[in-house]
């Protein structure tokens, strides 16, 4: 996964918000999967296809974090949503 990689939601995914934090349940895996609230603000705006250059330019303007760290979390994030399943690629 890069920065100009374009990300969406599984479509089969469940999920739910429960105070700061996203609960995803898979079907297809008989998971649950747990996020924090960078992670659920994540989801959110992956609701649409976005790519993660643009995920990082929300998230700087909404959190304060230096931008190598953002690209390297999110990056690091969305590639284990990618092993689980639970995002695609585009």
């Amino acid at each position: 996964m890069q920065m100009n990689t374009v990300v969406k939601r599984h479509p089969s995914l469940l999920a739910s918000q429960v105070n700061d934090d996203v609960v995803l349940f898979s079907a297809e895996r008989g998971m649950y999967y747990g996020t924090q609230a960078v992670g659920g603000r994540i989801w959110s705006l992956i609701q649409h296809e976005m790519s993660v250059s643009d995920i990082c330019d929300r998230l700087l303007a909404e959190f304060s974090v230096e931008r190598e760290s953002c690209e390297h979390d999110v990056l690091q994030f969305l590639e284990q949503l990618e092993t689980e399943g639970l995002v695609t690629t585009g």
